[in-house]
């Protein structure tokens, strides 16, 4: 066997374990979605386990979810926006939110949540369908 093609096949699956490990991937549906947490307080695993009750629940959210997305961070959705001012209501709204869309961009912002479970899973995979749709709209010039 050639030298090169090993190297080859060495690095090809570096990279797939790098994807893998800090993101979502499904080569099959062509679907790569970054994982943005915090390094030790982070719940990358229950994003995980959100899009993949969408992936089984909803094939066209899903579908939506990996053509319009490709940053999932988790945050609070009014952290760091210097356009928001303190007194504004929205803020409220923002800071309560499960997720949200960032407009013009690729990137949905989920609050953080330390306890993964089911009914945490199922909320976060309502907010991805919601914001995923939201990027589809902005995208595709649809007014929702």
């Amino acid at each position: 066997m050639k030298p090169w093609l090993v190297a080859a096949g060495v690095l090809c699956l570096i990279v797939w374990g790098w994807l893998a490990a800090f993101g979502w991937l499904e080569v099959s549906a062509l679907c790569h979605i970054a994982i943005d947490v915090e390094l030790l307080e982070g719940d990358r695993s229950g994003i995980r386990r959100a899009i993949m009750l969408v992936r089984n629940e909803d094939p066209l959210a899903y579908h939506r979810l990996c053509r319009y997305v490709d940053r999932i961070l988790e945050e609070r959705c009014d952290a760091g926006d210097p356009q928001v001012s303190k007194g504004d209501p929205a803020l409220r709204r923002a800071h309560d939110a499960a997720a949200c869309y960032v407009k013009g961009s690729r990137l949905i912002v989920m609050r953080p949540q330390p306890d993964g479970g089911e009914r945490v899973v199922r909320e976060r995979a309502e907010a991805l369908k919601r914001a995923a749709a939201w990027s589809e709209a902005f995208w595709t010039g649809e007014r929702r």
